[in-house]
């Protein structure tokens, strides 16, 4: 079966309404992606992450009235975009062309479905790219994973601030910590984070940050941007533990020092390097 995308234009305050049309129309699927160089990074605490100009893309079935969707869409005052047909093929073995098992430090791997690690000490991730950013491509996830994977874990009660996909989350759960939370402002990586902590077997607590519990932890975790770092840096120290450690990435090698001075209430252990990104691990001192 062949399958039809249809891409309409809506601003920001129409985009609900769009997506409603499409699934009104029958559409099996909506994703809405930036209509413009419009690039949207990082939102704030609590801010639902939005572009001002969107495209909003329908997937419906092959038997699906392309000109009358049009029509509908026309009716709504919406701007038609494109129409594309897509020949169907072998999803999964298109995927995996592209997606290998991937190790990180000496014994983690991020291993997607159908795929096996052999090694015998490998503490793997059963994680297929999704719809939450994080599946360990991204140098600031390699980081991050490396860190873990380095670090005992045992015992420890790690927080994962900005957890996307639930990626560090799942690695210092499956590398022995006791207990974990995962929080993010966005439902959608939470739903992912928890589908992700189902398929490996694993308890995550999850939620919203203004719904999590206050609490200190011994390793928190929080690979945004160097912006909202900053603008959180309160809220992460208050929530280290004394002797905790403290984990921040998905910082330019040029911002580093910006975010350091925002957080110079904590010792610096160790800051890395790769491609062009950079981890700060900083310490809270243990109290006299």
């Amino acid at each position: 079966m062949n399958w039809h995308n249809i891409t309409a234009a809506a601003d920001r305050d129409s985009v609900d309404r769009l997506e409603a049309c499409f699934w009104a129309l029958g559409a099996v699927s909506v994703t809405v992606a930036d209509a413009g160089d419009d690039p949207l990074y990082e939102p704030a605490l609590g801010e639902n992450p939005l572009w001002s100009h969107a495209h909003v893309v329908g997937l419906f079935e092959d038997d699906v009235d392309v000109a009358g969707v049009r029509d509908q869409l026309a009716e709504e005052q919406f701007a038609f975009v494109d129409h594309e047909e897509i020949v169907d093929r072998q999803w999964e073995r298109e995927w995996l062309k592209h997606f290998q098992p991937m190790r990180f430090g000496q014994r983690l791997w991020v291993c997607p479905s159908g795929m096996h690690v052999s090694e015998s000490d490998a503490v793997v991730i059963d994680l297929d790219p999704g719809l939450a950013f994080g599946t360990g491509t991204h140098a600031t996830t390699r980081l991050c994973l490396e860190w873990l994977d380095a670090k005992p874990l045992e015992d420890k009660a790690v927080l994962d601030f900005g957890c996307g996909s639930g990626i560090l989350g799942l690695a210092a759960s499956l590398l022995g910590a006791q207990e974990v939370t995962a929080t993010d402002n966005d439902p959608q990586a939470l739903f992912a984070t928890d589908e992700n902590a189902k398929k490996n077997s694993v308890t995550l607590q999850t939620g919203l940050p203004e719904q999590i519990p206050t609490a200190q932890y011994d390793v928190v975790l929080a690979n945004i941007l160097a912006q909202p770092l900053i603008e959180l840096s309160d809220y992460l120290m208050a929530a280290v533990c004394d002797g905790g450690h403290l984990v921040l990435s998905g910082i330019m090698e040029s911002q580093k020092e910006w975010v350091l001075s925002a957080y110079d209430q904590f010792q610096l252990i160790d800051i890395r390097l790769f491609d062009g990104w950079v981890l700060i691990h900083l310490a809270r001192e243990r109290s006299a």
